[in-house]
């Protein structure tokens, strides 16, 4: 059976309840050729191995919790390959929970309706771990707190493709704690960006922090952003930083597309002091957005300037 298998690429797991990892199912899902893989509805199938060769990966419901004991992966049957060819999934609260996994063959991750999901990545994180992941899409998880750890967002040259949506507890794109310094998120660039989307997000206060718009978004095409109740600032920054005299002009070249619909805390598109240039925009909506404090502008070049203007309202006047 197994040598039959050696040369499945595409496995589809859908609504198979009483299914559970094993030996059996893990010399499916461990095949070395295997490269997409859908599991959906199979909460029992936890924990369960595949190779790290693998390029599309989508988890839906999937409810498992985290296990007790940690799992062992075991060597390749009949061969000498070391666990590092392989993956452990072992529960949905934490995904990527484990040291020294090198998914650089992984190009497609999607998760959507993972109730218990947590953190995605945890752990660290090496260069070139994920580099060729293009896209990411998460949907409908509702613990989740941050999309990526600093160390991650450093490191994905490929990523074209962002799309969050329903994701109520998301307070970060890019986990910034205590002790993440400006300095250290200059180092987050996204060259090959083209896409983000960001909706019904309740709790996400800012996009990006602003040290990424310095040259690292040059590619971006697509910012839309729709429902976010809470959220303040596209683009965060430390205001007190910026000289009053002296505007700091950022370029987004590549901007075609910017949408910016139903945020009722909406502040600025950036901190005051920055002035963005879109060269490229041919669609920008702004609606219900009734505290954004950004004026947007056309010159004669059909460029597309965004300037926040100091604004002294009861409601603002803590955050300016």
């Amino acid at each position: 059976m197994a040598q039959g298998l050696s040369l499945l690429n595409e496995v589809e797991l859908v609504n198979l309840p009483q299914l559970k990892g094993g030996n059996r199912n893990d010399i499916v899902l461990a095949s070395p050729s295997l490269h997409k893989l859908k599991v959906m509805g199979c909460p029992q199938l936890t924990p369960f191995i595949i190779s790290t060769n693998i390029q599309v990966l989508e988890f839906s419901e999937m409810t498992e919790k985290k296990q007790i004991s940690n799992v062992i992966v075991p060597e390749m049957r009949g061969g000498t390959s070391t666990s590092m060819e392989y993956l452990t999934i072992s529960n949905f609260e934490e995904l990527f929970e484990y040291y020294g996994y090198n998914l650089s063959s992984l190009k497609i991750l999607n998760l959507s309706r993972l109730i218990e999901l947590r953190v995605i990545w945890s752990g660290p994180i090496q260069v070139g771990n994920y580099q060729n992941l293009t896209e990411l899409d998460v949907k409908d998880c509702k613990r989740l707190r941050y999309i990526f750890p600093l160390t991650m967002a450093r490191n994905l040259p490929q990523l074209w493709r962002l799309d969050i949506s329903d994701c109520e507890e998301l307070e970060q794109i890019i986990e910034k704690d205590q002790t993440s310094s400006q300095h250290h998120l200059q180092a987050v660039c996204f060259p090959n960006l083209i896409w983000i989307t960001i909706r019904n997000c309740e709790n996400l206060k800012c996009l990006f922090p602003i040290t990424l718009a310095h040259g690292g978004l040059q590619k971006l095409e697509n910012i839309i952003l729709g429902r976010v109740s809470k959220l303040e600032q596209v683009f965060e920054g430390d205001e007190p930083n910026v000289s009053k005299k002296e505007e700091k002009v950022i370029h987004l070249p590549r901007l075609t597309d910017l949408q910016l619909d139903g945020l009722p805390n909406l502040v600025s598109f950036g901190p005051v002091g920055y002035h963005f240039v879109f060269q490229s925009l041919l669609i920008l909506r702004v609606v219900d957005c009734p505290n954004i404090t950004t004026r947007f502008s056309f010159d004669s070049e059909k460029s597309v300037h965004a300037k926040t203007q100091v604004h002294y309202s009861s409601k603002l006047n803590n955050k300016l």
